[in-house]
């Protein structure tokens, strides 16, 4: 996949990338099969794909050409927070047309060191306006492309990245498509741009570029998915239809196991693909020396001061409530003190609760304002969080919703 640069439309748009499905064997630089061997194949496209000697950016793709000889195709639609690939929209309208499996991404590229959130939203809303939806027929899982950028005319690690900025931009996408994002990378971009810890990619289905190995399949993600969805081997293929050199996919599964994550008939979901992730069935466990959104609850819903750190003045709040509702004074917040703890809380109703409740929302990728007040936009908020985690979409927080934002805000 190329690196960004910037295109005669004002976009920095980069290389290609594709989405996901049932995840097959193959971990380390396995030596087991030549991309030749695997049976259905795709493409992967942006705007670099339109771009010829003679006709600039002006070629177009023949869709019906392309889908001749391939399965699905992955079209690159955003980047940052504000860019667009110049033929995303007609494009994903031609390939809709056609017999491709298909799915849109976005290039992640942070420019400052909290914009994971803007990102998502730019390409919720672009991919939207294009008429996607994650669950239409033929439509494939969402892709996130986490790659070296070009700063400077060179390719490097993202300076702005954040493994906390991934996550949010993941886990708004799942809530907003209702269907886990596939993650486009390289083991080596973890390697080196990510301390090797691709920890924040777990429970996503990974496509993973490796060219040029021969029968070397792509290594594995340390943290991550242990087996490869998607493999991209080339940037250099030719396929009828396109007008310049494609990237080039494989994909691991059986030809039903691609029909059944597109949505088509006559799939079988593969035994081992990722599901969206449901929320944990345990309340997690906040005690002394923690820190971060889930001890700024717990204070919210005691009613002390809120900074985030789990010190002697919080734990001896929590002893002294636990003493209060006749539970073990320990000083921890366990599952019985949090049920003790968090009140249903709806539209109408201010306060700490409420405040706790968005900040929370505010974690798991959602636009909400932490202001103590429960109007329609935290309802709107709660409503798309609980689509997203499988609850019913009332609108009102209760023990089952706060339990799962705990849970999601920890994923």
């Amino acid at each position: 996949m190329r690196t960004s640069r910037l295109g005669a439309a004002g976009l920095a748009l980069a290389g290609a990338l594709t989405a996901a499905v049932p995840l097959v064997p193959a971990a380390g630089p396995a030596v087991a099969a030549e991309p030749s061997s695997y049976r259905i194949t795709g493409v992967d496209t942006s705007h670099y794909n339109h771009a010829t000697r003679d006709a600039g950016e002006t070629a177009r793709i023949d869709w019906r050409k392309v889908a001749v000889s391939e399965s699905f195709a992955f079209l690159k639609a955003t980047q940052h927070t504000t860019g667009e690939d110049a033929w995303f929209a007609d494009d994903w309208k031609a390939v809709s047309a056609t017999s491709l499996a298909r799915a849109p991404y976005h290039f992640f590229d942070p420019r400052g060191p909290r914009d994971g959130l803007a990102q998502a939203e730019h390409f919720v809303r672009t991919v939207r306006a294009a008429g996607y939806t994650g669950a239409r027929p033929g439509e494939l899982p969402p892709v996130l492309d986490v790659e070296k950028v070009r700063r400077g005319g060179e390719e490097v690690c993202p300076p702005a990245l954040r493994a906390d900025q991934i996550g949010a931009f993941l886990r708004r996408v799942r809530t907003e498509f209702r269907v886990t994002p596939i993650v486009y990378t390289r083991a080596s971009f973890v390697r080196e741009c990510m301390n090797g810890d691709g920890s924040v990619f777990a429970g996503h289905p990974l496509w993973l570029a490796r060219y040029g190995s021969g029968a070397g399949e792509p290594q594995r993600v340390p943290g991550a998915a242990s087996r490869w969805t998607f493999w991209q081997h080339t940037e250099t293929g030719r396929v009828p239809g396109i007008p310049t050199a494609v990237d080039r996919d494989v994909y691991a599964g059986t030809r039903a196991q691609l029909r059944a994550l597109a949505h088509l008939p006559g799939g079988i979901p593969a035994p081992d693909a990722t599901p969206a992730p449901a929320p944990s069935a345990d309340w997690p466990t906040v005690r002394a020396g923690l820190r971060g959104p889930d001890v700024r609850t717990a204070q919210y819903l005691l009613g002390i001061r809120v900074d985030g750190r789990f010190g002697p003045d919080t734990t001896r709040a929590v002893r002294d409530f636990q003493r209060g509702h006749r539970l073990r004074a320990d000083g921890v917040v366990g599952s019985r003190t949090w049920a003790a703890l968090v009140r249903t809380v709806r539209t109408g109703d201010t306060g700490t609760a409420v405040r706790a409740v968005q900040e929370q929302l505010a974690v798991c990728g959602h636009r909400v304002t932490a202001d103590g007040r429960f109007g329609p936009s935290t309802a709107r908020a709660v409503r798309d969080f609980q689509r997203g985690h499988r609850l019913t979409p009332d609108g009102v927080a209760g023990p089952a919703t706060w339990r799962a934002l705990l849970a999601a805000s920890r994923g």
